[in-house]
């Protein structure tokens, strides 16, 4: 949800004033609030009880957005807003709703982005959820050659997830200034919560590249738009899953994914150059993450390799079941005892091995070692660490300590296979 704010802001670093339509939880709002350049924000939510909320939210380093001068909220249907309001805006977001949810389509259709449009001011941008998870792939395409017939000027962008990001650019096309675009990344507001949802440098802006609108033009050819006159083709049918994982994974592929963005003429009009370096890694990243997440993996495998090929700290986070929002409350919680509480102890092992310190997770291990490991997941990667660490005599020990099961598993043929071909391991039995 903060994407929906930083992608555009990473493109137009000159914006000064914004328009959120649906204000949900007040994410896409923090991140707004964040960029010091910005001098107003206006947010539309048909729903008084949703602004009311507002200031029930906590969170360490979240302040309720509403609370901050530039935000102006406003009770209102955005269709009639859009329509009703004379201002022009440098960047336009919006993230109604579930898709299915009663009313929501009014906020899909060529009609309502045509509104959208006419409230952005020349060579500004929109950017627009659209959950894929949600709908079938033939409704997202209706939604897509919507979005693309008033945008031909049009990227889709994505994590590692089904959340897409429609991003509509309104003429004339222009490149950020090089200086301006790192702007986020040094700012400590933004910077920081950037590095905590994953894009811990600008290029990982460039593999979340999915498509332009050639290509979004090119899979909806003989796609009907959804329009006001026809709400109907997003219909009440639940999408199968895995019809929208196969559809989505087309694009997600590495090689595929870069190969489109480096041919993309719109990425060559509008992309910061320094952006498009050394993107493979980034790339593969994401399709790693993509498959992780939707169909599951080898989670020590995906591991070693963040571990081995990257710098990157979010991913080993992840994969070790913590992120920078779970930590950050497992240090406060932590400041408050006199003691390390045994409830944030994986967290702080998940810090550890993020930061390459592999001696104190190690030692954090084997403190859960000696009250009880939580799964066999600890178990594993604290061998692993061990031969990582080059004491691989201590992982033989805990390997032999281990009661395993007989059957044949093929994680751990795997596992011992990998630290004997690599360290010298001798695995038990």
């Amino acid at each position: 949800m903060r994407l929906f704010a930083y992608l555009p802001l990473a493109l137009r670093p000159q914006t000064e004033n914004a328009l959120l339509l649906c204000y949900g939880v007040g994410v896409t709002a923090d991140a707004f609030t964040r960029y010091a350049r910005l001098k107003s924000l206006d947010v539309v939510d048909i729903s008084k009880e949703v602004f009311d909320l507002a200031e029930g939210y906590i969170g360490l380093g979240y302040s309720n957005p509403l609370r901050d001068p530039r935000v102006k909220p406003f009770v209102q249907d955005a269709r009639f807003f859009l329509q009703a309001t004379g201002k022009q805006y440098d960047v336009i977001t919006g993230e109604p709703p579930p898709l299915k949810v009663s009313g929501t389509v009014n906020l899909y259709t060529e009609q309502f982005f045509s509104l959208v449009y006419n409230r952005l001011n020349n060579g500004s941008i929109v950017s627009f959820w659209l959950p894929l998870y949600q709908v079938t792939p033939m409704e997202a395409k209706s939604i897509l050659r919507a979005f693309h017939n008033v945008f031909p000027n049009a990227a889709i962008c994505a994590t590692s997830d089904l959340e897409w990001i429609m991003m509509g650019f309104k003429p004339p096309l222009t490149k950020p200034k090089q200086d301006l675009a790192r702007q986020l990344w040094m700012a400590s507001g933004t910077a920081l919560d950037l590095k905590r949802i994953g894009v811990e440098a600008p290029e990982q802006m460039s593999a979340l590249f999915v498509m332009d609108g050639e290509e979004m033009a090119e899979i909806t050819r003989d796609v009907a738009p959804l329009t006001d006159f026809y709400p109907k083709r997003l219909s009440d049918v639940h999408p199968d899953p895995d019809t929208v994982y196969r559809f989505a994974y087309g694009y997600m592929e590495s090689s595929a994914a870069l190969r489109r963005f480096r041919s993309s003429s719109l990425i060559q009009k509008i992309w910061p150059d320094e952006w498009k370096r050394s993107l493979d890694l980034y790339f593969l990243v994401r399709e790693i993450r993509f498959r992780s997440e939707l169909s599951g993996s080898n989670w020590l495998a995906e591991l070693d390799f963040f571990l081995q090929r990257t710098k990157l700290r979010v991913p080993v986070l992840n994969i070790c079941d913590s992120d920078e929002f779970r930590l950050a409350l497992a240090q406060d919680f932590a400041r408050r005892s006199q003691t390390l509480p045994a409830e944030v102890s994986p967290d702080f092992v998940a810090e550890a091995v993020a930061q390459r310190d592999f001696d104190r997770a190690i030692q954090l291990l084997e403190s859960e070692r000696e009250r009880g490991f939580r799964s066999d997941k600890d178990f594993f990667l604290l061998t692993y660490l061990y031969c990582l660490n080059r004491r691989v005599e201590k992982a033989e020990a805990l390997a032999a300590a281990k009661a395993l099961p007989r059957e044949k598993d093929s994680f751990v043929d795997w596992l011992w296979g990998k630290l004997q071909a690599e360290y010298g391991f001798r695995p038990p039995g």
